[in-house]
């Protein structure tokens, strides 16, 4: 016999870090492909809010607009292994434990590594759906 609650927790997707980090790594990279490949429709696809932080409604023409903006300081988005690695992936947790805020790197030809793209997700909806619930924060230049 189970203890109580134990099912609730076996069901937890955010309990394991390393795969829930994984979970969330896999979805920014299929994310990202579509920004490669502009089918800015399929990126927007594997987003769980059209909105970012402030309200501001994600579309293809907005993320269009923020590619347009990346290529002119750079040739491309690499998706190679080099850019998977996982130094390229940094979260961490909000202060009130509800959510984490996690950048990813946008590598380039040029190794400049000067842009990020970053999200928010959501914990608690995440263990509802029992998946990762990203929300884009934003696209653009470190500094």
């Amino acid at each position: 016999m189970r203890p109580p609650g134990a099912e609730e927790a076996a069901q937890d997707i955010t309990r394991d870090t390393k795969a829930f980090t994984a979970a969330i790594r896999n979805r920014i990279f299929v994310f990202l492909r579509g920004l490669v490949i502009a089918d800015f429709d399929a990126a927007l696809a594997n987003l769980n809010s059209p909105s970012d932080v402030e309200g501001q409604p994600w579309t293809a023409e907005r993320l269009r607009a923020a590619m347009e903006a990346y290529e002119l300081e750079h040739e491309r988005i690499c998706l190679d292994p080099n850019a998977r690695n996982m130094r390229h992936t940094y979260g961490v947790p909000s202060e009130d434990k509800k959510s984490w805020r996690v950048q990813q790197m946008l590598v380039d030809p040029e190794e400049a590594n000067d842009w990020v793209v970053e999200f928010e997700v959501d914990l608690a909806q995440s263990r509802a759906l029992g998946e990762p619930v990203l929300q884009l924060q934003r696209i653009g230049s470190l500094t």
